[in-house]
């Protein structure tokens, strides 16, 4: 079973190139969260997203963010994935943005899961993450077995070691600290090597 694949924390040039020239990602992942390694000014993710063919969807990573941000950086994105923000400013800035919404979900408990509902309507996909968001550890994936809705991304702690734990969980995957040797670094060695992999489930 293919999968959809998301590849976030995007910083640099050579990445994109790196990930066209070598395999089939529909997603690319733009961070802006100061406390994160792999964060971007608008300056800079302007020239970032300026390379991304159409095909792709680039989607802006953010941490409850504010109004005046989301007005700034609409024209670039596809899609906003947004953690801790309240279902009522998620609808506000899908209004203000005229751009589909991935909502992110912090689990670290099983009940942690039913948080998706309050989006039910407002969301267009979900992000399951571990509550470390990058801090590249995971969750019990089982907790996901019977969720009721299919438009989701696996994310935290994924990498080609456990790909195929989480494909058979997941249709949809986002992986980014999995790609890289230090923080904020990507590998162009670990993303051909994960490409090559994900291509095997064509």
């Amino acid at each position: 079973m293919p999968i959809e694949l998301k590849i976030c924390g995007i910083n640099s040039e050579s990445t994109i190139k790196t990930i066209l020239e070598n395999g089939k990602c529909q997603y690319l992942g733009f961070v802006f969260y100061s406390s994160s390694p792999r964060n971007l000014s608008v300056e800079q993710s302007r020239k970032l997203t300026s390379i991304v063919p159409n095909d792709i969807k680039k989607v802006a990573v953010l941490v409850n963010p504010e109004r005046s941000f989301i007005e700034k950086i609409k024209d670039q994105f596809d899609y906003f994935q947004i953690y801790d923000s309240s279902p009522s400013k998620i609808k506000e800035f899908k209004l203000l943005s005229n751009k589909k919404i991935i909502k992110a979900i912090k689990v670290d408990k099983k009940e942690d899961i039913n948080l998706y509902k309050e989006y039910i309507g407002i969301a267009d996909k979900f992000l399951f993450d571990s509550s470390g968001m990058e801090k590249s550890f995971s969750f019990k994936w089982d907790y996901l077995k019977n969720i009721q809705i299919k438009d989701w991304f696996l994310a935290g702690g994924i990498n080609i070691d456990n790909l195929e734990l989480a494909q058979s969980i997941a249709k949809k995957i986002d992986i980014s600290s999995g790609l890289e040797d230090n923080p904020g670094i990507k590998s162009p060695k670990k993303i051909l090597d994960f490409l090559k992999k994900v291509k095997s489930y064509d």
